[in-house]
């Protein structure tokens, strides 16, 4: 068996990626708990069905490393990247959603940033071995390893028919024109959300297992979605006066070195 990688830095997009991968090769996905079936996250269990030939795409927030799962069984990589400030906003509205221990909310949103710009990511992310936002993106986008496919996030979703046709041609799968814009269609922001609102709405247990969407529908109410705004270019200075400043002086190379600083 040989595994695709669809890896990311957490809150890049993935999980889009996924939708839009599964809609191409499955059709409209019913419940968000067929994306996984067919093309599961390596950190989450749930049930999952091998494909009969071909190989198997698996989601991965890992650092490339020799210690990354699978890894000489590795046929490609798409690896898609995002503006660490947008990254950085998107965990925030995680946890809320989520409310998970690890990420205390009794800790204000400026600690996390604060946190967040001091350590090059996500502090948890980096106990997890998903590395820095840098390190992370230098491991997957300079491996020599296997051929990965670079991606933008605000290039996919700037164009997202011509970034799914990248990837198809990358992956060796052909599509007509016509199926593609219907892949676009069922991966798109209107509908996960709806998607998720509609099963949120429809299981009170937060049985996870059942469905892709973290979150309830109560966080929901308070307008709290694991498909959330997907914004681009946003400023930090929304959580605290100064913080967009602070961030590009701690982050310039990185972010020069990925064509992020001043965008």
């Amino acid at each position: 068996m040989s595994t695709v990688w669809i890896a990311s830095y957490p809150k890049s997009g993935n999980t889009w990626l996924r939708f839009m991968l599964y809609a191409s090769l499955y059709g409209e996905p019913k419940r968000s708990a067929d994306v996984p079936l067919r093309i599961p996250d390596i950190h989450r269990k749930m049930p999952f069905e091998p494909p009969e030939s071909g190989p198997t795409y698996i989601k991965t927030h890992f650092q490339l490393t020799d210690q990354h799962p699978q890894i000489n069984d590795t046929l490609k990589a798409i690896h898609i990247i995002r503006n660490p400030r947008d990254i950085l906003l998107s965990a925030l509205n995680y946890r809320k959603l989520a409310a998970k221990k690890s990420w205390s909310l009794k800790d204000t949103n400026k600690t996390f940033a604060k946190e967040f710009i001091k350590l090059g990511g996500g502090p948890g992310w980096l106990q997890n071995g998903f590395g820095s936002w840098a390190s992370h993106a230098r491991s997957w986008r300079n491996t020599d390893r296997f051929e990965v496919l670079n991606l933008r996030y605000e290039e996919l979703k700037s164009d997202p028919v011509s970034g799914l046709k990248d990837i198809l041609a990358f992956l060796d799968i052909s599509r007509t024109d016509e199926e593609i814009e219907l892949a676009v269609k069922h991966s798109s922001f209107d509908f996960m959300r709806a998607l998720e609102i509609r099963e949120k709405n429809a299981d009170k247990s937060n049985d996870l297992s059942k469905r892709l969407f973290v979150g309830t529908s109560e966080a929901s109410k308070k307008g709290h979605f694991f498909v959330n705004k997907g914004l681009s270019n946003q400023s930090l200075n929304t959580i605290a006066p100064g913080l967009d400043a602070t961030f590009n002086s701690a982050w310039n190379t990185d972010l020069k070195e990925f064509g992020y600083l001043g965008s």
